[in-house]
């Protein structure tokens, strides 16, 4: 359980990040996808996270192993677009606004890692 509860904070994470490039930008409608990107990520990441609380072995299976894979697919999608952005000036708000999401997301791996339920022994 504890484990779903960490995905939904890591889920509020990406909606605030989503938020927050939105904002910076008047939430024009040219930004709102950053808005709606972190909305859809973070209702991925309830999904498995009500997955992972279920008492129900497969659903939970699916649930923990989805958000790790998700996890380090939004890894690489924020590192790209960090790199893409990096060196233009125009574009440092992104670049920012994209470091702090890998990190972030960085960090929940490796605590999602450190809490993945284990095998039970029989």
């Amino acid at each position: 359980k504890d484990f779903g509860v960490m995905l939904i904070f890591y889920g509020l994470f990406l909606v605030v990040c989503g938020s927050a490039g939105a904002w910076l930008h008047n939430f024009e409608k040219k930004a709102m996808h950053s808005l709606y990107a972190g909305l859809g990520g973070s209702l991925a990441m309830l999904a498995c996270g009500l997955f992972a609380a279920s008492n129900i072995k497969v659903l939970v299976a699916i649930g923990v192993h989805l958000a790790l894979v998700l996890m380090l697919i939004f890894i690489a999608v924020f590192s790209i677009q960090a790199f893409k952005s990096y060196g233009n000036p125009e574009k440092f708000d992104r670049l920012v606004l994209f470091v702090v999401m890998g990190l972030g997301s960085g960090v929940a791996l490796a605590k999602a890692i450190s809490m993945k339920p284990k095998k039970e022994k029989k």
